[in-house]
């Protein structure tokens, strides 16, 4: 879903553990991660040592001059943002005019079905899990939401939308994990939306 990024100034909002900036910079972006996590961030420049890092709240405004970036990348982080008027808002500001915002989220069907205190699909709603990746057991807030309040605020801030895609599980998928390969319920939801020139 990204166009060819090279010598693009990319913002990757919520970069985690840095898996998406070191591709992004191995294919000639110039990048700048934002993330919350001093440790996520720990992890992310060891990954992608030729990108910038900083941490940041996505749910604040984000300190950049306006019209700074080409394009904005999110994968699986904003979900952690209650309110996506006012983060769309802030993309909407630091980008290019034509830029464009790809990201990926839970699917809402997998986070409605999977979330033990997910209670109304039509709602969006605090629910948490428990992580245990990176040693001991964290307890991780965020906010499943349905299908129509993911789009509304990125057209609310002025965005089109052009590309919606429920991704399905690759052929390495299958060889690394069969069992999970045969699921039929969708996991993902990824969208690309465009800054009208």
């Amino acid at each position: 879903m990204l166009p060819d990024v090279t010598k693009n100034r990319i913002l990757d909002a919520g970069c985690g553990a840095g898996h998406l900036a070191r591709e992004l910079t191995d294919r000639g972006a110039t990048l700048v991660g934002l993330d919350v996590s001093h440790e996520m961030l720990t992890y992310a420049r060891d990954r992608a040592p030729n990108a910038d890092f900083l941490q940041s709240d996505l749910r604040s405004d984000l300190q950049f001059d306006t019209d700074v970036f080409d394009g904005v990348v999110s994968s699986l982080a904003f979900h952690y943002v209650r309110e996506w008027e006012r983060l769309f808002r802030n993309l909407r500001d630091v980008l290019q005019p034509g830029g464009w915002v790809v990201f990926s989220v839970q699917h809402p069907h997998a986070d409605f079905e999977e979330y033990d205190d997910a209670q109304n699909y039509h709602k969006r709603e605090r629910v948490s899990a428990v992580w245990d990746s990176f040693g001991e057991e964290v307890e991780v807030p965020a906010y499943r939401r349905p299908l129509s309040t993911m789009i509304t605020p990125a057209l609310n801030a002025g965005f089109r939308l052009d590309r919606i895609l429920e991704p399905t599980p690759t052929e390495e998928y299958r060889q690394a994990d069969p069992e999970r390969y045969e699921a039929t319920r969708p996991n993902f939801l990824c969208f690309r939306f465009i800054l009208p020139s």
